[in-house]
């Protein structure tokens, strides 16, 4: 007889790729903006080296972003633990505003970039400027946008953080279990 414990547990988590890839994303999102709110912090001789850093890794995300999306949208997500129908609705809402916003800061900082007239230095080959650099008053506003946006993205993914605690402290079920890299998950 087939052990079924293994086929429910199995079928209550997200597989392999989709976890990978969600801790790759939260590990550079981290990476990404500890390095924008502390490139003044660094030696003015590191700027570049930091600078373009923050930008390979802000490409990095948008890639891996649109990979977790077509993964996604390809691979249906585990079903959700039982529960009241706003806490799935407010779930449904909370990743739809963080898929979007993990999008919007890397292309806005690829367009502020690009609009600044600057190339990008991916250490074993570089992309040249695409145009001369824009004056900094015409760009300032598109920074700031960025700059904004990744504040909204680090609240989001806060909020969302604090969600997997409050369902796993509080609530006691499998939902912050279903994303950790092989732990052990309960049965339904």
């Amino acid at each position: 007889m087939a052990d079924l414990s293994a086929t429910t547990t199995a079928a209550t988590a997200y597989d392999a790729v989709a976890r990978k890839l969600h801790w790759s994303i939260a590990a550079l999102i981290l990476v990404a903006f500890g390095l924008g709110l502390t490139v003044d912090v660094f030696p003015h001789s590191w700027e570049y080296a930091v600078v373009e850093t923050h930008k390979v890794v802000g490409i990095a995300i948008l890639v891996l972003v649109l990979a977790r999306l077509g993964w996604r949208l390809t691979h249906r997500p585990p079903k959700m633990p039982d529960g009241p129908a706003i806490l799935a609705l407010a779930a449904r809402i909370g990743h739809v505003a963080l898929y979007l916003v993990m999008l919007i800061v890397p292309i806005i900082g690829l367009v502020y970039a690009v609009r600044r007239g600057q190339g990008f230095d991916f250490g074993l080959f570089a992309v040249p400027a695409f145009q001369a650099a824009e004056p900094r008053a015409a760009t300032r506003p598109i920074r700031e946008w960025h700059e904004w946006a990744a504040y909204a993205l680090i609240a989001l993914a806060c909020l969302h953080a604090l969600a997997a605690f409050w369902h796993h402290f509080v609530r006691k079920d499998d939902t912050l279990r279903r994303m950790l890299p092989d732990a052990p998950r309960r049965s339904l």
